[in-house]
């Protein structure tokens, strides 16, 4: 039984808490902010404001802040939980709670007729979680992809209560978040103008500049310093390279400018994070519960790959620089 529920990825810092669950039980609870409860597997039973909803697999609800609830799932069910951090979407001009919500249950194949974004987003994310590799490009494609999740959904649910709102062409939105970042991580060794990534998304470097700003929440110019320091990071760590050399091979222009970036992050040198990471035992690795539902969660993601009605909506168009 999972009453204790904990966010399994707090280390990625990300812009919202995700709970994976085989059962839960929780009786009455409030909380600030906003939840998304995706049923995969199982039947589950919440109950806001004396009203009962009933969840079957591959079903999605929407728990709006400060409303008092209790949620119930049967044994082996498979559930997903974001909990939207109100201060990231406050940041981003979205103030839910200014817009009235009706409860209801949604399914997933209403969701993708009619908003197509928000399954399909939902799926990238969760794509990207249960990733093997856990690195900076997970997490930057999650916050990009986030960022556009959470402004569809403030517009769902005002197109739910007003139907005079704009429809946005949010296809090219992710296309040209996931081409950045992509190029960025192929290319960080190089030297990389916005210029030639503006050319490749036919932006001007003006709109380029904002949209990357407003995607990942830092410059263009600062994500690409991250890239090539995550890369020294895994050097110093994996290999015996010299610091010098390392500099070089993840893009920076000299060892000094590694070391002053080692000094303002970490108030150490390359070499003394070297030896301290070596002699250090962290284990960022999650329970055995975690990983077999993560696995299944792997499975089901296959199967909405295989199925037709899906397919479409988890294409992704990239295109990158030679």
């Amino acid at each position: 039984m999972q009453t204790n529920c904990l966010d399994i990825f707090k280390d990625l810092n990300l812009p919202f808490e995700t709970y994976l669950s085989s059962e839960v039980h929780h009786d009455i609870v409030i909380h600030e902010e906003i939840e998304i409860i995706w049923v995969i597997k199982g039947k589950a039973i919440i109950t806001i404001d004396d009203k009962t909803y009933f969840l079957s697999p591959q079903t999605v609800f929407l728990v709006y802040m400060y409303r008092k609830h209790t949620f119930n799932s049967e044994p082996d069910s498979i559930i997903i939980t974001y909990r939207l951090k109100k201060e990231y979407l406050h940041q981003h001009n979205l103030f839910f709670e200014k817009v009235p919500f009706v409860n209801r249950v949604y399914s997933f194949d209403e969701l993708a007729l009619k908003y197509k974004q928000v399954p399909l987003l939902i799926v990238e994310i969760i794509k990207l979680l249960v990733s093997e590799e856990r690195s900076d490009l997970n997490r930057y494609k999650i916050i990009g992809y986030y960022t556009m999740y959470i402004v569809d959904l403030y517009r769902f649910i005002i197109t739910e209560r007003y139907l005079d709102v704009k429809h946005i062409n949010f296809e090219s939105y992710l296309n040209r978040i996931h081409t950045v970042i992509e190029f960025t991580y192929r290319h960080f060794r190089e030297k990389i103008s916005l210029e030639y990534i503006a050319e490749m998304t036919h932006i001007s470097v003006f709109r380029l500049s904002h949209f990357i700003k407003d995607s990942l929440g830092i410059s263009y110019r600062d994500f690409l310093q991250n890239v090539r320091f995550e890369s020294a990071l895994k050097l110093l760590k994996n290999t015996e390279t010299s610091v010098k050399e390392i500099a070089i091979n993840s893009g920076f222009s000299d060892h000094k400018y590694l070391n002053k970036l080692m000094k303002e992050r970490f108030n150490l040198t390359a070499l003394k994070y070297r030896k301290k990471i070596k002699t250090c035992n962290d284990c960022d690795q999650m329970n055995e519960m975690s990983d077999s539902l993560i696995t299944e969660l792997k499975h089901c993601l296959d199967k909405f790959n295989e199925d037709s009605h899906f397919s479409n909506l988890m294409g992704m168009k990239v295109f990158y620089g030679s």
